[in-house]
């Protein structure tokens, strides 16, 4: 056994002798100091007062109680609690600690307390004696407890206590466990207990006799009671008692007060290391040294690693040393304390393959897997303290394998007050190869190297078709997912354990209950990217995901989850929900193509719930698509689930958004049934493999630019992020290559100009560059990477991709640059989030709308489609009517140059902008009460924008359409893209909502005819050759929801975009363009509750000033749909 690092200078047997001894030794010294609010000093006790009043309440309890007794403590934060403790072991009686109600709160549970104890008093305060009431006082004892104040107790004299032998196995105190059920449980505690974990923790924390200790724990909970009050009292070190609701009220007060009282050893649980991450302020901080903290002890199961890297990090600036962290484990049935690290050592974390631990055994993973998890050790165990792992069967486990805890040691209690049967369950049990009993401890580990790793509640387990998944593990991915949830404060569990339903029910901040109630889009949004974060981490898929209130969910007086009693509530209806529950998508159902009217409603009303996140009413069925919330790429996606269900092609335009479900069905169940066929795919489209293939006619669209403009950069498509970790190098390249390997496009090049061909090569040489930085983010790392973005691709040679990395002490900076010649923005994020899965954490990206592998269509047949739907008669027929509508806009510049001008290259100006949370709401639901999609009127707002900069009644700008109407093409990788004309006819005393509604009218036209090439129309006109394009001089992309699982706001990178993923934070970062093919091209996003958006213009063909007032016109129109009526 491990020798004492620290031991009292006299072996103590019991807390009251130890107290007699320093009153004796140091009766003047101060051994408590109670702080209050602001750091204020409300009193200070030495040893030889804390010893008389301990004593004049023996005394007093000596007169009206009996040795046994049990005796209520109801006491607010301060000294009244620790002198009324002292009291009570003094003369014999039993102490039960409890904390003192609040005004106005239920006395359940100090009811439940008294039915269980049956105490003979109840000690407290003046002030709180008049305000306990009646409530539990007739089920106690015969004629019920006597309250007894403790201003009436000290005025007892001393000198009447009458000295008692405490027996080490003598009963000291109760300390009732909240449980996760809610039935308290009263632990026997005898003194013998209390000297030996004290003396544990003595040796566990190295206790010093320089340290002082610093606690805001409550006094009524074991941690706060043993590891904080009591300890520095065995010792003999002077202890500083912050008011616990000081804490609660501002938790930035804790580092302050350390510093203050230059205390050595303090700490919490570990949400409370998390709430000073989460609320550091380095104003409010400046100045503060915590060089002193040298025990950081945290005492919540399990430990987080990232909170103790995040503290350790945050507050390193102030002194802190990483090694003074300390993790530790224990429990009430254990007196406290089980196991610790070893002190100035710091926290000790094990990397373990997640599939191994579902299995229950830890096995190491490598740094850097994909599958690794993070579980923080709680050291070794505590002096005399043994700790082995249990079976089920209840054999003893060997080193690795995961089971329950279980203890034996001088430490463990006695069992549970009134309870046998179920003290010899918990504290008799036998472990088959081991002598004696042992207490079971319901939380599940393993050891390794002599190191204990806790991993969660037994009974907290959650089992899903024979594999095991821990709540925490969940719970913590869930609650980082977003800012708008709190961390730490997540409960997941099973409603049935015998089914795979999973819930998890989270609490959102006080910025995200305002996020989430005034937006059911954000609401749904977040139920996804939880669902998404989870399924990736953890492979989970939650059946439900609930937000409520902060600090409504039930906890346990050390602050952990009830999970248990969550769920009851969950199933009672009884959590108070921010929003009610967000069902998940539902599987696709399956229908006969010839099914009628009603059943197909019914059908797509559950593939449109799937999209939105909410069951739909029969009134729903009535409205507009876009009404209820679906947008454009969620219209098509509804398409071809559609598509895929009736095994036919179904007409674009009926999911424009302006249709209703109804409608939809009686036009499909009216519509006659073709023989065969889902897709408009010729006989013989050629497939993606190696070869020369046709090109697209977009593809020699952007391949005749870049002719034109040989410098011209505006081609290149960078999408940049920072990775909060630092990777492996060989492991990018390798995730790089692999998606050159899955995608054809990214392997290939084009064909000599004027040849209109494309060629897959079986493999390109791999353009990865790597460079090392000893700094986080310098200039030359954001100038290095945007030297390779924007260097030009050669077309013909390839290859047309190239990424590269910077590697920083604790982060990567990851580029992915394509030209658009293979690539389009869908795409691109396609490809980039594959790439982070690869490096980052799941053999498989969550999807939920997944196109079935032997359907899948690539970019080469969909050119080869595109060739036969263009030498169609009804192309033809399509192509002449656009011509003749378009001819007369021909050639009409936005703004008029002097003589042409062909320019080598078109240098870009950029002003971001954004659109506040209210205005955004009222975008979203002024396009749902007109039956459109919010583009519609960003479209309108930007055609007026630049009719009023510029003048001219009509105005034209180009929009790009995904290509993707053919649900097979819904995941392919490459430039699918064709642009769109929307003309904007102003007329006198127009309203943004007139022009709308002509916009909508007109997107509609144009999403008819969107299989017509831009390239095919513009040679149909005829242009003359000026040098800017001859339709439109102007385009407008908003971004959304593609594929992968990335964000949306890290389409637009500026937009600051963070999201978690694998438990490893993604930031966008930004490479702003060189060059931009349009005089205005406007891109934009929602991110959380706004909008952000990116103007770039042509420098030398716009100034600055107009520019800026293209974003303000912008922003004002969308802004004066809040004085337009909501019908």
């Amino acid at each position: 056994m491990t020798e004492l690092r620290a031991r009292p200078p006299v072996a103590f047997t019991s807390i009251p002798a130890a107290l007699s001894h320093w009153a004796r030794e140091r009766p003047d010294a101060t051994a408590y100091t109670f702080v209050g609010t602001e750091l204020a000093v409300e009193r200070t006790v030495g040893y030889r007062e804390l010893e008389r009043s301990a004593l004049k309440i023996a005394a007093y309890l000596q007169r009206t109680a009996r040795p046994g007794d049990r005796v209520l403590l109801l006491f607010p934060p301060g000294l009244d609690y620790l002198t009324a403790f002292l009291g009570c072991l003094y003369s014999g009686v039993v102490a039960v600690p409890l904390y003192a109600p609040r005004p106005g709160a239920k006395l359940d549970r100090i009811a439940a307390v008294a039915r269980s104890c049956r105490p003979t008093h109840v000690l407290t305060t003046d002030e709180l004696a008049g305000k306990l009431g009646e409530t539990f006082l007739p089920e106690s004892a015969a004629g019920g407890p006597g309250v007894h104040t403790v201003e009436a107790m000290l005025t007892t004299g001393h000198e009447l206590f009458r000295p008692v032998e405490l027996a080490a196995g003598d009963l000291a105190f109760l300390q009732y466990t909240s449980g996760s059920t809610g039935r308290p449980k009263g632990v026997m505690v005898s003194h013998g207990n209390l000297v030996e974990n004290e003396t544990a923790i003595t040796d566990g924390f190295g206790v010093r006799p320089d340290d002082v200790i610093l606690s805001w724990l409550p006094m009524y909970h074991d941690m706060g009671l043993i590891g904080t009050a009591l300890l520095p009292l065995f010792y003999g070190i002077p202890s500083v008692l912050l008011n616990t609701f000081a804490f609660v009220h501002d938790p930035m007060i804790w580092p302050t007060a350390i510093a203050r009282f230059g205390a050595t050893c303090s700490g919490g649980p570990n949400f409370a290391y998390q709430l000073l991450v989460d609320r550091y302020d380095p104003v409010r901080l400046a100045g503060v040294d915590l060089s002193s903290w040298r025990v950081a002890f945290n005492g919540a199961e399990p430990v987080s690693e990232q909170t103790l890297r995040s503290f350790a990090a945050r507050y390193a600036e102030h002194g802190f040393d990483a090694g003074a962290l300390y993790p530790c484990y224990g429990l009430a049935e254990a007196t406290l304390f089980v196991s610790g690290a070893e002190p100035g050592a710091g926290h000790r974390t094990g990397l373990f393959d997640r599939g191994a631990l579902g299995k229950g055994r830890l096995q190491s993973a490598a740094e850097g897997s994909v599958n690794a998890v993070a579980i923080v050790s709680s050291g070794a165990a505590a002096l005399g303290t043994t700790v082995v792992i249990r079976g089920e069967d209840g054999a003893g486990l060997p080193d690795e394998a995961v089971g329950e805890i279980c203890v034996r040691g001088p430490s463990v209690a006695q069992g549970y007050w009134g309870d046998s049967a179920a003290t010899e369950e918990t504290f008799r049990a036998r472990v088959a190869g081991q002598q004696g009993t042992f207490l079971r401890t319901g939380d599940l580990g393993a050891v390794q190297d002599g190191q204990l790793y806790p991993v969660g509640r037994s009974k907290d387990l959650i089992i899903v078709a024979g594999r095991n998944f821990y709540p925490h593990d969940i719970e913590s991915v869930g609650s980082l997912s977003s800012p708008y949830l709190r961390r730490g404060a997540a409960a997941a569990f099973q409603p049935d354990p015998g089914e795979r339903d999973v819930v998890l029910v989270l609490e959102a901040t006080r910025d995200g209950v305002a996020a989430l109630r005034a937006d059911e889009q954000t609401a749904r949004a977040l139920a996804e990217r939880v669902r998404r974060e989870v399924g990736t981490e953890c492979d989970v898929h939650l059946s439900d995901v609930v937000f409520v209130f902060p600090g409504s969910l039930p906890k346990t007086s050390s602050g952990k989850i009830r999970r248990a009693e969550t769920g009851q509530r969950h199933l009672d209806g009884a959590l108070r929900l921010v929003r009610r529950p967000l069902p998940t998508p539902s599987d696709t159902p399956s229908v006969a193509p010839n099914t009628g009217r009603e059943a197909l409603s019914d059908t797509l009303g559950r593939l449109a719930a799937a999209h939105l996140g909410y069951e739909l009413t029969r009134e729903d069925h009535k409205q507009p698509l876009a009404a209820l919330g679906l947008d454009s790429l969620k219209l098509v996606a509804l398409k071809g689930k559609a598509e895929r269900l009736l095994e036919r092609p179904v007409e674009a335009g009926l999911f424009y958004g302006d249709r209703s479900l109804a409608e939809i069905a009686n036009e499909l169940a009216a519509a006659p049934v073709p023989a065969a066929g889902p897709t408009t795919t010729s006989p013989g489209t050629p497939g993606d493999g190696a070869g020369i293939h046709p090109a697209s006619e977009g593809q020699v669209q952007l391949a005749f630019h870049d002719e034109l403009h040989p410098e011209d950069t505006a081609n290149i498509l960078p999408t940049a992020l920072r990775i909060a970790r630092r990777l492996d190098p060989e492991r990018l390249r390798a995730a790089v290559a692999a998606a050159l390997t899955r995608h054809p496009a990214l392997r290939t090049t084009l064909g000599p100009l004027g040849t209109g061909t494309q060629v897959v090569h079986d493999s390109l040489p791999l353009d990865f560059q790597l460079r090392d930085q000893e700094t986080e983010d310098p200039p030359e790392a954001r100038r290095f990477l945007g030297d390779v973005a924007f260097r030009r691709f050669p077309l013909t040679s390839g290859p047309l991709v190239r990424a590269a990395a910077v590697l920083t002490p604790t982060s990567t900076l990851l580029l992915l640059a394509c030209h658009h010649v293979v690539i389009d923005y869908w795409s691109l994020r396609i490809v980039m989030a594959e790439i982070l899965a690869d490096v980052l954490g799941a053999e498989d990206t969550p999807d939920t709308d997944t196109v079935p592998t032997d359907t899948r269509a690539g970019a080469i047949e969909w050119a080869g489609v595109q060739k036969g739907v263009l030498d169609s008669e009804t192309a033809k027929a399509h192509l002449a009517a656009l011509t003749e509508r378009w001819h007369p806009l021909r050639d009409e510049l936005l703004l008029p140059q002097e003589l042409p001008v062909r320019r080598r290259r078109n240098p870009a100006g950029i002003i971001d902008f954004e659109v506040d949370a209210a205005t955004t709401r009222q975008v979203h639901d002024h396009g749902r009460a007109r039956g459109h999609t919010p583009f519609v009127l960003f479209a309108a707002a930007y055609l007026r924008a630049l009719h009023r900069v510029t003048g001219h009644r009509q105005i034209v700008i180009g929009t790009p359409h995904h290509g993707r109407s053919d649900w097979r093409y819904a995941e392919t990788v490459g430039y699918l893209v064709n642009m769109l004309p929307l003309l904007g006819d102003f007329r006198d005393g127009d309203t943004l909502d007139e022009l709308a509604e002509r916009t909508w009218r007109e997107l509609r036209t144009a999403l008819d005819t969107a299989h017509i090439p831009l390239s095919r129309l513009i040679r149909a006109l005829a242009p003359e050759r000026h040098g800017q394009h001859p339709l439109f001089q102007a385009t407008l992309t908003f971004q959304q929801s593609a594929g992968g699982w990335l964000d949306d706001g890290f389409a637009i990178p500026w937009s600051g975009c963070r999201q978690s993923y694998g438990g490893v934070e993604l930031e966008a970062y930004d490479l702003p363009p060189r060059d931009v093919s349009f005089a205005f091209s406007l891109y934009g996003t929602r991110h959380d509750d706004r909008l952000v958006f990116r103007l770039q213009y042509q420098r030398d063909l716009v100034a600055e000033s107009e520019a800026a007032r293209v974003c303000e016109e912008f922003r004002a129109g969308l802004r004066e749909l809040n004085a337009l009526p909501q019908t």
